[in-house]
């Protein structure tokens, strides 16, 4: 983390050119780091490049985490149709550079396709198949809701009660939201999360419609981080705990757990030990 203060004799008054200048960047590499969304102003999350700073106004920058890569104790589940991986997070799920890519590599197979995805900042458990019946008959159990997901997360907030449920709309589309409490207190709780439906970053946007956004949360949380500590916390502190289905093929339940990360797991610790 580097902290920087605007003073009088600073000739650069917008975000990225004061960046570039004190960190010595190209306005390039500057951009880079405002999308990646590591930078604060007054303890608020700022990424727009021609945000207009004023004297005295305070620059905090967080370092990008390194990207991480398959491991081969990622797979939490494999048979002849079926891997369930833990993701790690700052990957992709497909596409150039993905998890998708890197599990084609491993294990010499092209025809290894994701069928859901989770958010690159979002670690845990996604399904991938190894031919094109068993994506077909995946998704028809994602299209009937017949996946039940849990996940576990870390928010903002001190939460009190036990177990609510949020069902505002997103986009105008059914959307329900099941939380169970974990642990709270220290400015954080600790939420078990499952949900009916699946729309787009739907957990983060009913935690945040509620005033608990998810920690680490770079999009739809707007206001100032007053703990240092917080601020520190490198990416979405939100992972895919739990998946369970009945098995297309043999019929048998297959419950699948990915245990958090280090990183979800340092945050925990530093918050309640």
């Amino acid at each position: 983390m580097q902290n920087f203060l605007l003073t009088r004799k600073d000739s650069a008054h917008t975000l990225l050119s004061f960046i570039a200048q004190k960190l010595r960047l190209s306005n390039k590499k500057t951009k880079q780091l405002l999308d990646n969304r590591h930078v604060f102003v007054n303890k608020k999350r700022i990424w727009i490049a021609s945000y207009q700073l004023k004297e005295g106004d305070s620059v905090e920058i967080h370092t990008e985490e390194v990207r991480s890569s398959f491991q081969k104790t990622a797979i939490l589940f494999q048979d002849n149709h079926y891997l369930i991986v833990a993701k790690p997070a700052h990957m992709v799920t497909n596409g150039p550079e993905s998890l998708e890519d890197e599990l084609r590599t491993f294990f010499q197979n092209n025809h290894i396709q994701a069928v859901h995805r989770l958010d690159k900042d979002t670690s845990g458990a996604i399904i991938f198949t190894l031919n094109k019946d068993a994506f077909e008959q995946m998704k028809t159990l994602f299209k009937k809701n017949l996946i039940k997901k849990i996940y576990r997360v870390i928010v903002r907030g001190g939460i009190s009660k036990k177990t609510f449920t949020i069902d505002t709309p997103i986009h105008g589309q059914k959307a329900v939201t099941h939380v169970k409490l974990l642990k709270s207190g220290r400015g954080a709780s600790y939420l078990e999360v499952s949900t009916e439906t699946g729309r787009t970053h739907q957990i983060r946007i009913h935690l945040a419609s509620t005033g608990y956004p998810v920690l680490g949360e770079m999009e739809y949380d707007r206001r100032p981080i007053e703990r240092q500590l917080l601020r520190q916390v490198p990416r979405q502190m939100l992972h895919a705990y739990q998946l369970s289905f009945t098995h297309p093929y043999t019929r048998k339940t297959v419950s699948i757990t990915a245990p958090v990360p280090p990183d979800f797991d340092r945050c925990l610790k530093l918050l309640w030990v």
